[in-house]
């Protein structure tokens, strides 16, 4: 009797296991890396690498809601040797993202094609240090936490039902110092997908 018992609650178990995951809302889990093309004014752009992540948590098999952070640095140094003196001057400028919005997905699939409207804010931190033989160092460093907008889209390509391959484009404006800046970013990645949705046997 005791044994039928725990075959019948193990068997209840797996049922209730494998209906939670037909009837639960798909979900993912992203990140990877991502470049960005930051708008320094009057004409200027600056190349930045880093990286992101975030999720998307779907209420229907089109539309969820998104959020994604993201960071991107560039770092760049020059130094000038005259004699026995020399002079260095090294900057940073790094951005984290936060932002969250819309996304509206097309296509059941293995490729699944995607539109997304973020916002949220931007942190920007800058830095940088002089130093002169024989004489010293001078650094300075300030931060500023400004609106910020993410407006693209992207595709998705399943490699299996949990697992796929995600690329995106955003025009990623910031508005730093009471200016805007248009940047543009590009992202690639892996997606971990959760729930039911994802295309069943088509995989």
């Amino acid at each position: 009797m005791f044994k039928f018992k725990s075959i019948l609650v193990i068997a209840l178990a797996v049922c209730a296991s494998s209906a939670w995951a037909q009837l639960a809302p798909k979900s993912e889990l992203v990140g990877g890396y991502t470049y960005t093309s930051l708008d320094e004014g009057v004409g200027s752009r600056l190349g930045a690498n880093g990286w992101n992540t975030g999720g998307t948590f779907f209420m229907n098999n089109w539309l969820g809601v998104e959020a994604n952070i993201a960071g991107a640095s560039n770092s760049q140094s020059q130094s000038v040797v005259s004699g026995l003196t020399t002079a260095s001057v090294s900057v940073s400028d790094k951005h984290y993202t936060f932002v969250f919005g819309p996304r509206v997905q097309f296509g059941h699939g293995r490729t699944n094609p995607f539109v997304h409207g973020l916002f949220g804010f931007d942190r920007m931190s800058l830095s940088g240090s002089s130093s002169i033989t024989g004489v010293g160092t001078v650094s300075v460093s300030g931060t500023d936490n400004a609106f910020a907008s993410a407006l693209g889209g992207g595709v998705e390509y399943g490699v299996s039902k949990h697992v796929g391959v995600i690329t995106s484009a955003d025009y990623l404006m910031t508005r730093h110092l009471s200016a805007t800046q248009n940047n543009l970013r590009v992202s690639a990645g892996l997606s971990f997908r959760f729930g039911s949705g994802w295309g069943g046997s088509k995989f």
